[in-house]
């Protein structure tokens, strides 16, 4: 085997040993890839500015002789994405896409796709993208490349187009209509018809038009609880990430609380 060269984004780092890192990163050949960095704590060349999750990289890397690990001779930034990094709830919505891009990487007919998604979500993050609206629909993308997008242009039960009220069936995967939620696989949850369109909208639109829809509050909030239950569900885990979206959420709630209240005894 010779030495190769492959375009990589950081998806976590650890200390390994006194002088070494354990990098996971994301390529669009090789999917979720693990590698060491020899003494990287300590070079300021071979990986300068380089180790740090989310950056977008090029790896070098070494001829590996047996084992799943990679060696990292070296890497060169390609983009830090800096303007994410200043804003927490864009760093938190780049965190949960690049950890579910991770898992779903596995597959190598979809790596290609799924590294060009997570790119350009990075890529609209940074240039100012609004993340409550970014996030819903890049994560159904994502979950539609790796194979477990959820259905929502017809009942699971019946096979109709589905009328109000309706639900999300978790373990079927899909929207359920009124008529058949009795019969339907819990758990259910409720999906409001103006969500139930955005969603359905978001899973059939283009990469390229994906920033284009726009997720208000109340349909923010009930989008993600349905994505993240079956998230969950069918992971069999939540997203470690996911918490850290979630507090920055209450914490911009509490913030934008506390200034109304500020502005009202003001007046």
């Amino acid at each position: 085997m010779t030495a190769r060269q492959t375009p990589a984004i950081v998806l976590q780092i650890r200390d390994y040993g006194e002088a070494d890192r354990l990098v996971n990163f994301l390529t669009p050949d090789g999917g979720r890839l693990t590698g060491i960095a020899k003494h990287a704590k300590k070079s300021r060349r071979r990986f300068a500015n380089c180790l740090e999750p989310l950056n977008r990289v090029v790896f070098h890397l070494s001829p590996k002789p047996r084992g799943d690990l990679e060696f990292l001779q070296q890497a060169e930034l390609v983009n830090s994405f800096p303007n994410l990094r200043r804003d927490l709830r864009r760093l938190a919505a780049a965190a949960v896409l690049a950890e579910l891009a991770g898992e779903l990487s596995t597959p190598p007919e979809t790596t290609g796709a799924i590294f060009k998604t997570l790119n350009q979500a990075l890529e609209h993050l940074d240039a100012g993208a609004d993340p409550d609206s970014l996030l819903p629909p890049f994560l159904l993308h994502l979950l539609q490349l790796g194979g477990y997008g959820p259905r929502w242009e017809s009942c699971r039960v019946c096979g109709r187009e589905p009328a109000a009220p309706l639900v999300f069936s978790i373990p079927q995967g899909g929207v359920v209509c009124a008529g058949c939620s009795r019969g339907a696989a819990g758990p259910l949850l409720p999906l409001n018809p103006g969500v139930w369109k955005l969603l359905r909208l978001a899973a059939e639109l283009p990469l390229k038009k994906l920033t284009r829809l726009r997720f208000p509050p109340a349909q923010r909030d009930q989008s993600l609880n349905v994505i993240h239950n079956f998230l969950r569900h069918h992971l069999g885990r939540n997203l470690k990430s996911w918490a850290f979206w979630q507090k920055m959420g209450r914490d911009e709630a509490s913030k934008a609380a506390s200034d109304t209240d500020s502005q009202s005894k003001g007046n």
